[in-house]
């Protein structure tokens, strides 16, 4: 074995022993238990909340219609409490894009009304977001008994395998961003932590004298931060899987998001002194980096403010997420997050490991 080989052996070794102390560690913490199982909690929650639930008696349909029919003309409150929202568009293009935040997508063929007239059973084409593609024999049962209901005559939605892919800049959910919420919580309600005991216990001291380098003390720290984002990540794929078109890239950008998480937490774990003072810096640090991730995409911000956001490497992260959720990733965008992420990474990484290298000093 060369002494190269030797040697990364040593520190892959030396980071995992203070790694695992570590993981075992954080979840003898009373306080690391509650917050682990409050972000199952909030995962779980914006899940459900993001997805259409049985109880949701609007229906948004995307209308584009060839034959100018009078289906919108006509009432669209049902009996049973559901009711019928229309947004018409000139094209299929545009009910494709504006099918977003819409439920369904209906092509309406120029020939519905004769139809109705002579006793027929018109069919209507349905179209729906990618996601709900495990569901297409319910949701046409649900919507052609629904239009029957409207127009008081048997009428048939055939949704087939017509599954729209959103565009890039087309955003369906807010979900792309419960994953950077659900990697940085979990980042920074353990980390910090694991570091102000051992500043109490003077265990960093032990271990900053002992074989141990500085780099090994922060490999070993991001490697326990690492194994709890893994089960947060997990946990968002299980839930959110169906909505991944390109799952290079979302794994791609979790691990990006998982790098600066880490980074940004043991930043707050060396620089902070106490726990109270963790608890201050919380707010701040969520307002400037997760906040403007949030907002970024709003069509309604303030176009210096977009320009701002853009450049934030949570905002990057959030994109990247999105892109993976799209039909395709804009090569040039697509470089420039991924090295807005990395570049963050690397920089507060090297703060990091340059204030333990004072410390061991």
């Amino acid at each position: 074995m060369s002494a190269i080989t030797r040697n990364f052996m040593d520190n892959i070794y030396m980071a995992w022993a203070i790694g695992s102390k570590d993981i075992v560690d954080a979840l003898k913490n009373k306080n690391t238990r509650t917050n682990i199982a409050l972000l199952v909690f909030i995962v779980v929650f914006f899940y459900w909340s993001s997805t259409p639930r049985p109880f949701d008696k609007k229906i948004d349909v995307a209308i584009y219609d060839e034959g100018h029919s009078s289906l919108t003309d006509l009432p669209t409150q049902l009996g049973d409490g559901y009711s019928f929202r229309f947004y018409e568009v000139s094209s299929l293009q545009e009910m494709e894009r504006m099918m977003g935040y819409k439920q369904l997508g209906i092509v309406v063929p120029s020939d519905f009304d004769r139809t109705l007239e002579a006793g027929g059973e018109p069919e209507l084409t349905g179209y729906i977001l990618w996601v709900h593609r495990t569901r297409v024999s319910d949701l046409e049962l649900k919507y052609s008994d629904k239009f029957s209901e409207l127009l008081g005559q048997p009428v048939r939605v055939e949704i087939g395998e017509n599954f729209v892919i959103p565009q890039p800049d087309v955003e369906t959910s807010t979900v792309q961003f419960t994953i950077l919420f659900a990697v940085f919580w979990m980042a920074i309600s353990i980390v910090p932590h694991l570091m102000m005991e051992e500043k109490q216990t003077r265990t960093m001291e032990a271990l900053l004298v002992s074989p141990a380098s500085a780099g090994q003390v922060v490999m070993g720290k991001a490697l326990a931060g690492a194994f709890y984002i893994l089960l947060s990540g997990g946990l968002f794929f299980a839930l959110h899987w169906a909505y991944v078109t390109h799952w290079g890239l979302a794994l791609l950008a979790f691990l990006c998001t998982a790098l600066f998480s880490i980074a940004v937490a043991l930043a707050l774990g060396v620089f902070i002194k106490s726990p109270q003072q963790v608890r201050l810096w919380m707010f701040p640090i969520v307002a400037v980096l997760l906040v403007p991730a949030f907002f970024a995409s709003e069509p309604n911000l303030a176009v210096n403010l977009k320009a701002i956001f853009s450049w934030l490497p949570t905002t990057a992260m959030v994109e990247m997420v999105q892109f993976s959720f799209s039909s395709h990733a804009p090569l040039s965008q697509l470089l420039k997050n991924l090295a807005l992420a990395l570049g963050s990474t690397a920089l507060v990484f090297a703060i990091v490991i340059w204030k333990i290298q004072r410390a061991d000093r």
